[in-house]
C-alpha cells in the first residue's frame, strides 16, 4: 500500500498540471484574439461608414502641412436619394455631392480640395464627414508623392525634390567609405 499512495499523487499532479496548461492556452485565445478576426483597412486611407455614405480608401495627398491638399478614394451612396458629403479637415471644408445608389471615385471626378491640408504629410488629420443628419470624426492619413501613385494627385504637380531624401540612394561617387 505504500507504493500505491505515491503513484496516486504523481498522477493526480500530472492531472493538475495539464488542467493548469489547458486553461492558460485558452485564456491566451480569450485575451488576445487572432489577428484574423480583427477587422481593418488593407489600404493607405481610412475605411467608414457615414450613415449612407460607405468611405473606401479616403486619403488627402499634399506636400505639406499648410500647402492645399486633394481629398482621394471612394465614396459610395448607398441611399436612394443624392447626398452631399460635408468634410472638415481640420477647419478646411470641402463638399462632395454623391448621386443615389451610385459610386463616387475621386480620382477620376473633379477634384475636391482642402486648403490647408492640415498635417505633414505621414501624418494624420482629424478630418469630420457629415452627411447633414449623420456625422464621424475620424484621423484621415495625409500622403505625398512617395508612391508615385499619388504624384499625379498633388495640388500644383508633384515637386522634382525627393519627397523623402533619406530613401534616395546616394550616388557612387558621393557615398565616399574606405574604397
Amino acid at each position: 500500500m505504500k507504493i500505491a499512495a505515491p503513484k496516486l499523487l504523481q498522477r493526480a499532479g500530472l492531472s493538475a498540471a495539464a488542467a493548469a496548461a489547458l486553461l492558460s492556452t485558452a485564456g491566451c485565445a480569450y485575451i488576445n484574439p487572432p489577428a484574423t478576426t480583427m477587422i481593418y483597412s488593407p489600404a493607405d486611407g481610412i475605411v467608414e461608414q457615414v450613415g449612407d455614405v460607405k468611405l473606401t480608401n479616403v486619403l488627402i495627398v499634399a506636400t505639406s502641412a499648410d500647402s492645399e491638399g486633394r481629398v482621394l478614394g471612394m465614396l459610395v451612396n448607398e441611399s436612394d436619394e443624392d447626398v452631399t458629403l460635408t468634410m472638415d479637415v481640420d477647419g478646411a471644408i470641402a463638399e462632395v455631392r454623391i448621386p443615389a445608389d451610385a459610386s463616387l471615385e475621386l480620382e477620376e471626378a473633379d477634384p475636391v480640395l482642402v486648403d490647408p491640408a492640415g498635417a505633414m504629410p505621414g501624418l494624420m488629420v482629424e478630418t469630420e464627414f457629415s452627411t447633414g443628419e449623420d456625422s464621424l470624426v475620424e484621423e484621415v492619413p495625409v500622403l505625398d508623392h512617395t508612391f508615385e501613385r499619388y504624384a499625379e494627385f498633388v495640388p500644383g504637380g508633384a515637386p522634382d525634390t525627393p519627397a523623402n531624401p533619406s530613401n534616395t540612394p546616394v550616388p557612387h561617387d558621393e557615398a565616399g567609405g574606405g574604397h
